[in-house]
């Protein structure tokens, strides 16, 4: 069902920038398309809970790289709105070593300035939301409880290893109330961020040598912090101002590090 509202959400935001373009470039305003392409690492303290058992908890870091393109439009200096996609890949040590491939991404954003001061290059008020969604496997060796109930008889009430296929699901939701402005080609900006987490991790097992059942369990994945702050630098290439380098980082509800090239059009 997330699978589903994800990609209708990504398709709403593909209409409402065509939409609001178009009537933009109807009523006058200036519309600016532009892409922009970025490779970060990110890392951020997460936690794994089973509704089904009430004491299974585990907490853990998630490391991943993300290389993540978008496309959007400003309108006006005021409206800004973006799709994105691309690739991650995703490392949880305390999930039983998990490390997988990269595993495709796609969401959007919205963001709008609130506020800007009466003269060239002052002061912006911003907010801003977006919403990222990922999948990424790998198999893992987890160990599971050796009972007759689960086809077990080779090493009663040990736990036995045995090999797993994991799946996780990663919905992250953002938003930033942030100020920026500029000086000469060098516009910085900063604020505070709120960050959500809703994941899946879905482990299955199939029968094996010591084990004739299948083992399957889909635990939640959610953060640990969802309070941070985030700073960054545009660096303005040409004298259009057309094409920037940009830095950002954010910390304490995740570390991050991200590099990106931004061409208007």
């Amino acid at each position: 069902m997330k699978n589903i509202i994800g990609t209708v959400a990504v398709l709403l935001s593909l209409a409402v920038l065509t939409l609001e373009a178009r009537a933009a470039m109807s009523d006058g305003r200036q519309v600016e398309p532009y892409i922009q392409l970025g490779v970060g690492a990110y890392t951020r303290d997460i936690e794994e809970k089973s509704s089904a058992l009430s004491t299974f908890k585990v907490d853990g870091t998630a490391d991943s790289t993300r290389l993540i393109a978008k496309a959007g439009v400003d309108i006006g200096g005021v409206l800004n709105l973006y799709v994105q996609g691309g690739g991650v890949n995703l490392s949880i040590d305390e999930f039983d070593n998990y490390d997988s491939g990269m595993g495709g991404a796609y969401g959007g954003g919205l963001r709008v300035n609130i506020y800007q001061a009466p003269y060239r290059d002052g002061l912006k008020l911003f907010v801003e939301g977006n919403y990222l969604r990922f999948t990424t496997d790998d198999h893992v060796q987890i160990e599971v409880n050796c009972t007759a109930a689960n086809g077990c008889a080779s090493f009663p009430n040990q736990f036995v290893p045995r090999i797993s296929k994991e799946t996780i699901q990663w919905n992250e939701y953002t938003v930033l109330l942030g100020a920026s402005g500029r000086y000469f080609d060098i516009g910085p900006y900063g604020g505070v961020r709120l960050s959500k987490v809703d994941g899946k991790d879905r482990i299955r097992a199939g029968a094996d040598a010591n084990f004739t059942s299948t083992f399957q369990a889909t635990p939640d994945v959610k953060e640990q912090d969802n309070f941070g702050i985030f700073f960054g630098v545009d660096f303005f290439l040409d004298r259009s101002e057309k094409t920037a380098l940009n830095f950002e980082v954010s910390l304490i509800d995740q570390d991050s590090f991200q590099v990106a090239i931004r061409r208007a059009f």
